[in-house]
């Protein structure tokens, strides 16, 4: 789907519809992305296996488009922006997430990096185009930190021995910065989602797929196993949720786009049960609903109904 239909060809409130939808497309590819992943790490599979299965696979999905537009690239891709652009979503995103689910459990992956990129996504428009937060958005962040708080907190034994899982969370940080970055950059640019991933996508295989084969060794693990993270990695993670999402940020903004990520950890913590078999503990489930609670708080049409529902009963005459 391409975000490539002009904003003033649609309605104010079919924008919302299609943005919260697509939003909410983004947020389910993504859980099911994050456990692929973690599925991947248990196989065996290395932080360099799974980034070169992402932009791989994502350049080669894509390229085709690429080539249907002759070479052409808009005005809005400068070089400066594509590096800024392909630190956020490249390498050292692929880096800091694949690492991060080698050490830390899926419930503090998928809270600690969408909490992060709903934060950042927010604050860098505050902190660089002078944009007001709403109270209830303010009020929602502020739940989402304490859901962050409450995972961080629950230190079960890491994946890895010799790192303790802080260093994972710390990855997960990193990680949902650089997604925060990359959202508001994606809507204060509005560079068309599939040209600019696209573009980041082959560059990005270009140069790096050969350090991979001469520094690298591949996992050991079956062919049925790597067709499994391609999948998960270029198709799902590296490609669909990504564009689906920038299509919703240039429904949305920078700012509400940024939330759907915090759906994230209800999602896959659910899809996990049944998909791979993952249990969260007490404090986990804990965390991810304080998390849920908070990005509910945050969303602009749940303080219009609040609004409304007050306004209605005659006890309510100041907006929130």
């Amino acid at each position: 789907m391409s975000d490539a239909t002009p904003a003033v060809a649609q309605t104010p409130g079919r924008r919302l519809v299609e943005g919260v939808l697509l939003g909410l497309a983004a947020a389910l590819t993504w859980a099911i992305y994050n456990i692929g992943v973690d599925i991947g790490r248990a196989d065996g599979f290395s932080s360099a296996d799974l980034g070169i299965l992402r932009y791989a696979g994502a350049g080669a999905l894509l390229l085709p488009v690429l080539l249907l537009r002759h070479g052409r690239i808009s005005a809005g891709m400068t070089l400066p922006r594509l590096l800024l652009l392909s630190v956020a979503i490249g390498p050292p995103f692929a880096f800091l997430i694949n690492t991060g689910y080698g050490i830390a459990p899926l419930a503090h992956a998928v809270v600690i990096s969408p909490g992060m990129t709903m934060i950042i996504a927010n604050l860098l428009p505050v902190v660089f185009d002078g944009a007001r937060l709403p109270r209830h958005r303010k009020v929602g962040i502020a739940v989402l930190i304490a859901g962050l708080i409450a995972i961080a907190l629950d230190q079960p034994p890491s994946k890895d021995p010799a790192i303790s899982t802080l260093v994972g969370d710390l990855c997960f940080v990193g990680s949902g910065t650089l997604w925060g970055l990359f959202t508001y950059l994606v809507g204060r640019w509005r560079i068309p989602a599939i040209e600019a991933i696209g573009t980041i996508s082959v560059l990005t295989t270009l140069v790096c797929l050969p350090v991979y084969l001469i520094a690298a060794t591949p996992a050991s693990a079956t062919a049925a196993q790597w067709a499994e993270q391609l999948f998960y990695q270029g198709v799902l993670g590296g490609s669909i949720a990504i564009v689906v999402y920038a299509a919703s940020i240039a429904r949305l903004g920078p700012g509400l786009a940024g939330l759907f990520p915090a759906i994230v950890p209800p999602l896959a913590v659910l899809i996990a049960i049944p998909y791979a078999g993952i249990w969260p503990n007490a404090v986990q489930l804990l965390g991810v609903g304080i998390a849920a609670f908070g990005l509910i708080l945050s969303l602009d049409g749940f303080a219009a109904l609040v609004r409304r529902l007050r306004y209605g009963r005659g006890r309510w005459t100041a907006p929130l």
